[in-house]
């Protein structure tokens, strides 16, 4: 029969060895083809839309702006025609005559007056109106509705004075001086029943004043 022989005792670690030297980075692989691209996904569904946001508070009313210049002036209407004559007023009440003065002492005569170098001058002046209605009753017709001569003036008065007579036309008949009452501010025509002027008819008074100057 065999003997186990005794355990020898273990023997001591060795030295660790050196490292060995790093050895070279290797070359950069070649780079691979680039994939094919995946297929787009489908859209998503919209999201809902938002809640409107609080309205902002308004700003400040700005400043006016500077007034614009005024425009031109629109061009004068035409004037309207004139308007008919109105009635003739009630004649005022008569005054009461004052008494008659006492007659005054006579003068003694005068000198004869030599008239030998005495000129009288007539001066004649034409009013023209015409009716712009027919007229079928008696009208008055104011001094400054006529024209002297084709020139019409504000305030126009008649001529008509104890120097001076008148004639009146009606569309160039003259007429009788019954007929007419003429005043420095009015001619009043009478017509009696059934008798007309026609509207356009000329009306003309005539007035002839008489002057006097020494001649030579």
């Amino acid at each position: 029969m065999s003997r186990t022989g005794k355990r020898g005792v273990p023997g001591s670690v060795g030295a660790q060895g050196i490292p060995g030297l790093t050895g070279k980075q290797g070359e950069a692989g070649l780079t691979g083809v680039q994939g094919i691209p995946g297929l787009a996904g489908a859209q998503g569904i919209p999201g809902a839309a938002g809640t409107p946001g609080v309205q902002g508070i308004p700003g400040i009313q700005g400043p006016a702006g500077t007034r614009g210049a005024p425009g031109p002036a629109g061009v004068q209407g035409s004037s309207g025609a004139t308007g008919v004559t109105g009635a003739p007023g009630p004649t005022g009440a008569q005054g009461i005559a004052g008494p008659t003065g006492a007659q005054g002492i006579t003068g003694p005569t005068g000198p004869a007056a030599d008239i030998s170098n005495i000129e009288i001058i007539p001066i004649a002046e034409r009013y023209f109106y015409f009716a712009p209605v027919t007229i079928e009753s008696s009208i008055t017709i104011m001094a400054d509705q006529f024209s002297v001569d084709g020139v019409q003036e504000p305030f126009q008065r008649f001529n008509v004075g104890s120097n001076s007579y008148a004639n009146l036309y009606i569309n160039g008949m003259i007429q009788e001086s019954t007929l007419y009452r003429l005043t420095p501010e009015s001619l009043t025509i009478l017509l009696n029943e059934g008798e007309a002027i026609f509207s356009g008819t000329p009306i003309i008074v005539e007035i002839v004043q008489f002057s006097v100057r020494a001649s030579g």
